[in-house]
Formats: C-alpha cells, structure tokens, sequence
C-alpha cells in the first residue's frame, strides 16, 4: 500500500515538472524575462537625429562651455537667435558641416528660423 501511494506521488511530480518547462523559458505569454522590443525595419527614422546630435554636442563644446561667450546658458529663443546669427557670419571657427549641424539645432531646440 505504501509502495503504491509512492508511486502515484512520484508519478504526480514528474507531471507536474514536465509542464513547468514550457512556462519558466518566458515564451508565454506575460513577457518579461529580459526581453525588448527590436524596431522593426521598416520603421520611419528621423534623417535629423545624428545631425541634431552632432549640432547639441558642438554647442556644449564651442558656445556654452565653461570659458565660451555664452558659459552661462542659453535659456530662450531670443539668445538662440543671436547665436544663429553669429554661427552664420563665422563667429565661432566651425567647419561648414558643424555650422549646418548646430543650426539643425538650434532650430528643432529653439525653434530658431533658419
């Protein structure tokens, strides 16, 4: 009698590890487990955003740094503007492509006319 309630609590267990599997890999649904969402390709991707970088880092490096004319920020689109003008006239000693860089943002950051 005792061998035979051994062998059914057994027999229960490993059914019941047999179905465990399938839920613990994180293939269910409910997610998590470490996974993220890839984009798709076909995904539209913004054409301005590495230029915008490149135009936000020349900002920190030639216009707002510590020992620039602006050191202590630009806080409004009347200051951005008078940068604009000065980038355009060759004020700061950039090459054309970061001219064309940090005025991609100035505008999309200040809304500063082109």
């Amino acid at each position: 009698m005792i061998y035979m309630l051994l062998r059914v609590s057994l027999f229960g267990g490993f059914m019941l590890l047999a179905a465990t599997p399938g839920l613990a890999s994180g293939s269910g649904s409910g997610g998590g487990g470490g996974s993220y969402a890839t984009p798709s390709p076909n995904a539209p991707r913004d054409p301005y955003a590495s230029a915008y970088a490149r135009g936000k880092s020349q900002f920190k490096k030639r216009i707002t740094c510590k020992t620039c004319a602006y050191s202590g920020g630009v806080h409004d689109s009347v200051t951005a503007g008078k940068i604009a003008k000065a980038v355009r006239s060759g004020a700061f000693q950039l090459t054309e492509k970061q001219r064309s860089d940090l005025m991609i943002f100035l505008q999309r950051r200040y809304g500063v006319a082109a």
